[in-house]
């Protein structure tokens, strides 16, 4: 195997995409090349840093094999020549694709944006806000079993501030969700929960038509928590609810 077929080759090989005699052809020639051995590490380590820092919500796996297969695309040249010109091009074409998928994480709903305040604002019309009525974590809680296929982790912080009102089942995404009503003197808190696609990780905010959207993900689950509320009551909150 030559050095321009290797190039061509390492990124389908990160993504996966290889047979087994052509990974394996790869993987060979990477050990014994140094320069592929660093074009390699560069896109794994890329990926990885795209894993860590950026959230992935839920794209559906069509369009990311679209947008990886333009990549590749955008990194083959029409000849084996200037290997450090690909190598580049590969980078920026990947750097590109990380923000289109940070991009579109953010306007397809997968926990933010406007599907999610769109669930909060429907919420707040008449007889949409709760389906089980409740102040008491021990009558909500069993009351999603037999609904959704997760725990809900239901309690209430009346004497923090934030008395639990309720829940309901509710849809951001396509996905069924459940989602736990809080009220803070006039105002209504909805926190949307479902099963996690990722590690955990630290609550980051947003705002979406003057609604304040906090998400993070802890124990197996996704949390997205929609208010009008000021900031720090948001935080205080946050807090409870992250609590062990």
């Amino acid at each position: 195997m030559t050095c321009a077929e290797a190039s061509q080759l390492i990124g389908p090989w990160v993504d996966n995409e290889l047979d087994v005699r052509s990974a394996t052809e790869l993987e060979g020639h990477v050990a014994r090349c140094q320069e592929c051995k660093r074009e390699r590490d560069e896109l794994l380590t890329l990926g990885n840093t795209a894993r860590e820092q950026l959230p992935m919500d839920d794209l559906s796996p069509q369009l990311e094999q679209r947008l990886w297969k333009s990549v590749r695309d955008a990194a083959t040249p029409e000849r084996p020549r200037a290997r450090r010109w690909l190598r580049e091009a590969s980078m920026m074409a990947a750097a590109a694709c990380v923000a289109v998928v940070a991009t579109l994480s953010l306007q397809r709903g997968g926990g933010t944006g406007d599907e999610i305040v769109d669930a909060h604002v429907r919420s707040l019309q008449p007889q949409h806000l709760i389906d089980v009525a409740s102040s008491d974590q021990h009558t909500v809680k069993p009351w999603f079993q037999g609904k959704i296929d997760f725990s809900v982790p239901a309690r209430d912080f009346a004497a923090q501030g934030f008395a639990l009102a309720g829940g309901r089942l509710d849809a951001v995404g396509g996905r069924p969700v459940a989602a736990i009503v809080y009220h803070r003197r006039q105002h209504v808190l909805n926190l949307f929960v479902w099963p996690a696609t990722r590690a955990d990780a630290a609550p980051r905010s947003s705002t979406e038509r003057g609604y304040r959207i906090t998400s993070w993900s802890q124990g197996g689950l996704e949390y997205r928590l929609v208010s009008d509320v000021p900031d720090a009551e948001v935080d205080q909150l946050v807090s409870l609810l992250r609590a062990p």
